[in-house]
């Protein structure tokens, strides 16, 4: 089906109209995901959001009758998965009309992968709703691969097995020194395969120390005749705009030693922070993870339910020759 269209550049014109093919595409994610959370104030966010990518990003707009039917567009990143650069497009990057989203994305994004490796960009990535399989099918088929997961579960207690000689306790900055090790580890352990994703070996004390001060960051270790074992930690924001909404806190890093894990440490540590969520109001929980992170895969897979997923597509810099 061939769609007659017009490609425009990227204006603050479109913004509200690019706002509510992304609002719709969430709705749509909602019916699959029912406590997905939801009010008018979110729309307002979004369009902010669209208008700062709009005049600082780079992209283009599908019209068809003077009206916004489809877009895409991504925030330019120095070094994106390597040394070279590359375009990430947030989940509210791009949209598009349901019944024309195929199509529109496949137009779009052969016209903007154009401009994107003119300009050597030549890592593509970009977030998606996970239940819009017409979507995980399309850009599967443009030649993306799944890199990154973000999953959302309802606040509520998490039974366990709980063995009496492990404490799980709510850290502050005294305890840090201890949990050194374990951070370095975490640090160290996405070097390894599958995941070959390479970290800065920085100071374990003072990059949690910095974290822990800020507002609302918190932070539960598990300890065995007081040596830590593992740690888990939770702050307001994450990696979309749903994860800023005021109901939800948001696990950004977890870590048990591998001798230790089939203790059922890391339950214990998510069953922790799920009492103090309840406790404090807090309805959801969000966490984001690497797909390609086997053993974390895995567990989060067991609590949490995906509702976006990342892709990334790497073009051979050769082409530019």
């Amino acid at each position: 089906m061939k769609l007659e269209i017009q490609l425009d550049q990227l204006n603050e014109k479109y913004v509200n109209a690019a706002a509510d093919l992304v609002m719709s595409a969430y709705i749509e994610e909602k019916t699959a995901i029912p406590f997905l959370p939801y009010e008018e104030e979110q729309l307002y966010f979004l369009r902010k959001l669209i208008k700062n990518l709009f005049n600082n990003g780079t992209g283009i707009v599908a019209v068809r009758s003077e009206e916004l039917i489809g877009f895409i567009a991504g925030f330019e990143v120095e070094e994106l998965f390597g040394k070279y650069k590359g375009i990430y497009s947030p989940l509210y990057g791009h949209g598009g009309k349901k019944e024309y989203r195929g199509i529109l994305y496949q137009e779009l994004y052969m016209h903007v992968a154009e401009k994107w490796v003119k300009n050597a960009c030549f890592t593509h990535a970009l977030t998606f709703f996970a239940h819009d399989t017409e979507t995980i099918d399309l850009w599967f088929w443009q030649g993306f691969g799944l890199r990154c997961v973000d999953s959302i579960c309802e606040s509520k207690k998490i039974p366990g097995n709980n063995p009496s000689n492990i404490i799980i306790k709510k850290a502050n900055e005294l305890d840090i020194p201890a949990l050194a090790n374990i951070h370095r580890q975490h640090n160290m352990y996405y070097r390894n395969s599958p995941i070959f994703m390479p970290r800065i070996n920085e100071d374990p004390v003072q990059d949690l120390t910095d974290w822990l001060k800020k507002v609302n960051h918190h932070l539960w270790a598990a300890y065995q005749d007081e040596k830590p074992l593992g740690y888990m930690r939770i702050q307001p924001n994450a990696e979309t705009f749903v994860s800023e909404h005021k109901d939800i806190m948001n696990i950004t890093g977890a870590y048990v030693m591998e001798s230790e894990r089939k203790a059922g440490i890391g339950t214990m540590l998510l069953g922790a922070i799920q009492e103090w969520l309840l406790k404090n109001g807090y309805t959801l929980c969000g966490v984001d993870f690497e797909s390609i992170n086997i053993t974390g895969s895995r567990f989060w897979n067991k609590h949490f339910i995906p509702y976006t997923y990342s892709v990334v597509r790497r073009i051979d810099e050769r082409i530019s020759t």
